[in-house]
């Protein structure tokens, strides 16, 4: 029997669990990349003053939809893969965590361990978190295989995934030529120059989706915070240079998650698109809806699991 351990990043779903992800979030080393002492001292603070009004943007959005979507790909892949596997998923910042997600594994006495995050794009501050995570915990169990499966930002089902996804909400809101905008989460500039390949994963993945849909494309980042230096161009730029075009369509693609999180369903619904309409005047602007799940998605997991 074989296991295979879903990792995303998480999601609070009470007050005090908002204090908590923000506090384990900070602490990871991918995100604030500072000795152990100040890191955790940063931590604190940040998690302190920022979680009342996080706490806020859940309750407005009626909560994190995370947890239930993972919960139904968790079990649409289980039924999918049968009973020669083990399907259980974990998270960076909330419970159950990765390490406690291969313990679970383990104690059902299994050793050969496949894991696959959600996120389809490689980058430091996630999937690089998980692989730090992950080796750890092989160092704590070295009797198990573990084995990370890799990103899919490219595989043929991803494209087809956004392809439905994207092809429905334009029929749906009844756009006859919209412009995409694949707004991803953006990442600090320092990764970038560092070697971080996030930023070209994202602009080749939203090329080869709108090749197939045959629309053009923009691709921008959001969700910053702080004053470091961010990846360009910001989403909100982005559309005042697209409304100075004269361009009158606009679908904001949330190209670098799987699942409806805050980023999602807050920056972009209740922030993103309301300045678009409210501040710069576009009359067709909306946002593309994750679906919980999707079969396209699921045939995504089994192919890394079938060239694994």
């Amino acid at each position: 029997m074989k296991g295979v351990l879903l990792i995303n990043m998480g999601s609070p779903l009470s007050r005090k669990e908002m204090r908590e992800f923000l506090f384990n979030m900070f602490t990871d080393k991918a995100i604030l990349p500072f000795p152990k002492l100040p890191r955790t001292m940063l931590a604190l603070m940040i998690s302190t003053l920022r979680s009342p009004g996080s706490w806020k943007k859940y309750e407005l959005i009626g909560g994190s939809k995370l947890m239930q979507s993972m919960q139904l790909i968790n079990d649409q892949l289980s039924a999918e893969l049968g009973s020669d596997y083990v399907v259980t998923s974990a998270y960076s910042y909330s419970r159950p965590s990765i390490r406690q997600g291969i313990e679970t594994l383990r104690a059902k006495g299994i050793t050969d361990i496949k894991v696959i995050t959600m996120y389809p794009h490689s980058a430091f501050s996630t999937t690089g978190s998980v692989q730090t995570d992950l080796k750890s915990v092989q160092q704590r169990y070295p009797e198990l295989t573990i084995q990370e499966l890799g990103t899919y930002g490219e595989d043929e089902h991803f494209i087809a995934y956004w392809v439905d996804i994207i092809q429905k909400a334009i029929d749906k809101n009844g756009y006859k030529k919209p412009t995409l905008v694949f707004s991803a989460h953006s990442i600090p500039q320092y990764n970038v120059d560092d070697g971080d390949t996030y930023v070209e994963e994202i602009k080749t993945s939203a090329r080869l989706i709108s090749e197939k849909l045959g629309v053009a494309h923009r691709v921008a980042f959001q969700s910053k915070i702080g004053r470091i230096k961010w990846v360009d161009p910001d989403t909100k730029d982005c559309l005042k240079a697209m409304k100075a075009e004269g361009i009158d369509e606009i679908m904001l693609v949330p190209i670098s998650f799987t699942n409806e999180n805050l980023e999602t369903a807050y920056d972009q619904g209740c922030e993103i698109v309301p300045y678009g309409k409210n501040e710069l005047g576009f009359q067709y602007i909306c946002r593309v809806e994750i679906p919980a799940s999707h079969p396209e998605l699921i045939a995504i997991l089994k192919n890394l699991l079938a060239k694994a």
